[in-house]
């Protein structure tokens, strides 16, 4: 027998070292999926160098890691390209800045997982980003995104990805001091910032701010941490307040302020508001006098669905609102229509006495005293008008006419009242309800980011309406009810799996309840109030999943049917009602480490079956029915402040409605196409600038 040439056994030996290598790899703890064998698995040549041990040695320190050749190509197309030309076994030297992260790539390309922390993110994210490795570097970016919530965090983010070119993670520290403006302004770190930074942050459509006013504060706090050196800078940055937006109080506010008045450009601006808008060579007026009037886009917009009108029963629609213009948009099965802005000042009475004032052209200006505000309100509606093409005759009234924009899949929402709705990530879940004629035991849902239209899931056991619903630790809970039946008031309850699509029934309330209200808590569901047919309930309940069992609580100040229960900063707030006399206007909040309720509001309005939602920490109460002075549908709507426990009135729904649900949809991105700003406004991106 011949002995084999020289060349196959070098082939054989290849063969067998590049087996042995394969067998090693599959037995070890990370997946293999190496495209090059099953793409050329002839060329062995090169395939056995690409299988060898490599050693990684740093530049300056002279560090050296040893490392599999083929486990960096697989995650890293870094390596894929480097190891692919650098033939034999010498060292690949690396930069020293990517050493201090280096080891938790290894880590991760061994094991699929490595720890990030605050501490070592950047390191990481620097070098996972220089490797190539995009699902490490994800994990830093997910990481980045949490702790950005920091005020002081997230400006050292913005500042630093500008000058290293990260663009992406730039622009997500960015989102995150427009999203919690509210307190960055007033962090340590704000104050630090050099003029230029204010200002793109200011400018900003998409800035967070639950009133203009704020805006003003944040300018009159920087200013006067050096005044001598940035008072220079105030004009321009007092630009960045959307004076159109400011409500009366504020803006005579802002008016008094010495740094204001020792800025007499502007001084003279807010001295002549509003009628100066109407000078023609005001150099101010003609660069900003569109700014002046945009709302600032939302983050979180209030969602109403359905609701019972009168002469008409229940009805197919959804209402938006957006808490920067105080306008609503109707979204029904023919489309949709959006409000204007709504403006403050607007309102000013027509005997208001306006003084002479210098404008910022040279030429001094008489306003007439006797102008009335309407006339005042005709030039700035015409001047909103010529922005909107197809927008409404000026009215001069805070409450104008809607403009018809394109309709969505959102207003094609069934008939349905008496429901409960539940929002989760970017789905909204509609729980049972009444169409006009039956209970309804039905489910629909409808996804915010897709729009893909209204469609059903998995039905309940029961029919319910008058159901209360609420979320908590991924199921939707339907609790009590009635089924429409004779004596079909409930004390059943049950839930509803979201990875599963599948409602599961568990243990009865204490309590038969109709007409009650439900929230979480501390992971636990609480149902307050409700009816059970002769006699409304003050007491509440929570259910303990781990036991399935319910558990009675203290008692409530009023009984109250036809509420509804919020939750907000630690506390549950039950609001309005009905004891079995008459409609309740107070509002109390259970507070669950004392285990006690106590009275902390009043509304303008004494109401029960209203629906609630929390935007920005406030609670927004809509519609209902009143028994005062005289009994009806409300198309009211109020806002509590948790912190002053006052109850404010903002603009009304498009229609009386009760019997609604609501929910808070977040996200400014994603909240942007279900609202109309007017004037409609462009999102800059100058965060990356």
């Amino acid at each position: 027998m011949r002995r084999p040439t020289s060349d196959v056994r070098q082939k054989e030996s290849r063969r067998y070292s590049l087996e042995n290598a394969s067998s090693r790899r599959r037995n070890s703890s990370v997946p293999f999926h190496n495209s090059r064998l099953e793409r050329n698995p002839n060329s062995l040549d090169s395939d056995t160098e690409f299988l060898c041990d490599r050693a990684v040695e740093f530049i300056e320190s002279g560090d050296v890691h040893s490392v599999v050749a083929v486990e960096l190509a697989e995650h890293s197309m870094y390596f894929e390209r480097l190891l692919r030309y650098h033939k034999g076994r010498g060292y690949i030297r690396l930069p020293e800045f990517l050493n201090s992260g280096f080891t938790a790539v290894l880590e991760f390309i061994r094991k699929g997982t490595t720890e990030i922390t605050p501490e070592n993110v950047y390191h990481v994210f620097v070098a996972a980003d220089y490797l190539l490795v995009p699902k490490l570097k994800q994990d830093c970016a997910n990481l980045l995104q949490d702790v950005a919530n920091d005020s002081a965090t997230a400006i050292a983010l913005w500042l630093n990805c500008r000058s290293l070119y990260w663009p992406e993670v730039g622009s997500m520290a960015f989102q995150k001091i427009l999203e919690n403006f509210e307190t960055v302004w007033q962090s340590p770190d704000f104050l630090r910032l050099e003029a230029v930074d204010v200002w793109r942050i200011l400018r900003e459509d998409g800035l967070n701010c639950k009133r203009e006013r704020s805006v003003f504060e944040a300018i009159l706090q920087w200013i006067n941490v050096s005044p001598k050196i940035r008072l220079q800078y105030a004009t321009d940055l007092f630009l960045c307040v959307r004076v159109g937006m400011l409500s009366v109080s504020d803006l005579e506010a802002v008016k008094s302020s010495e740094i204001v008045n020792s800025v007499p450009d502007y001084a003279a601006l807010l001295r002549g508001w509003p009628h100066c808008l109407k000078e023609t060579g005001n150099p101010i007026i003609a660069a900003c006098k569109r700014q002046f009037f945009t709302p600032r886009l939302p983050h979180e917009i209030v969602m109403v669905f359905g609701g019972w009108c009168d002469g008409e029963g229940p009805r197919a629609a959804a209402q938006v609102y957006n808490p920067r213009a105080n306008s609503w948009t109707l979204w029904t099965e023919t489309g949709a229509q959006a409000q204007p802005a709504s403006l403050d000042w607007l309102e000013m009475p027509s005997d208001t006495n306006f003084v002479e004032h210098t404008g910022l052209s040279s030429t001094a200006v008489r306003m007439n005293p006797s102008q009335p505000a309407l006339e005042i309100a005709d030039s700035i509606n015409t001047f909103r008008n010529s922005l909107i093409p197809d927008g409404p005759a000026a009215t001069g009234k805070p409450d104008m006419s809607m403009l018809d924009i394109p309709g969505g899949l959102l207003g094609e929402i069934p008939r349905r009242v008496y429901a409960g709705c539940a929002l989760i990530g970017t789905r909204v879940y509609l729980v049972g309800g009444f169409d006009g004629t039956n209970a309804l035991k039905s489910t629909l849902c409808y996804d915010f980011e897709i729009d893909s239209g209204w469609y059903e899931i998995s039905c309940m056991y029961e029919k319910r309406y008058y159901v209360s619903v609420a979320y908590a630790n991924n199921y939707i809970y339907a609790l009590g009810g009635h089924n429409g039946e004779n004596q079909g008031r409930l004390d059943s309850a049950e839930r509803y799996a979201l990875e599963e699509n599948l409602w599961q029934t568990i243990a009865s309330m204490n309590r038969v309840r109709s007409d009650a209200a439900a929230a979480e808590l501390g992971g636990r569901v609480y149902v307050a109030g409700g009816f059970e047919g002769r006699h409304y309930h003050d007491s509440a309940e929570y259910y303990e999943p781990e036991t399935n069992q319910w558990t009675l609580v203290s008692r409530m100040h009023s009984p109250r049917g036809g509420i509804s229960l919020a939750q907000q900063g630690g506390y549950l707030y039950a609001i309005g009602g009905n004891d079995g006399n008459s409609r309740l206007s107070t509002i109390e909040r259970y507070d669950m480490n004392e285990g006690k309720w106590e009275i902390v509001g009043q509304m303008n309005r004494r109401k029960s079956n209203l629906s609630s939602t929390v935007v920005n920490d406030d609670i927004y109460i809509l519609g209902g029915w009143s028994d005062e002075p005289e009994a009806g549908i409300l198309d009211l709507v109020e806002r509590f402040d948790t912190t002053t426990r006052e109850c404010h009135i903002v603009r009304p729904l498009t229609f009386p409605a009760s019997a609604t649900c609501a929910c808070t949809l977040k996200a400014r991105d994603l909240v942007r196409k279900y609202i109309r700003p007017s004037p409609e406004s462009k999102v800059q991106n100058s965060g990356t600038q």
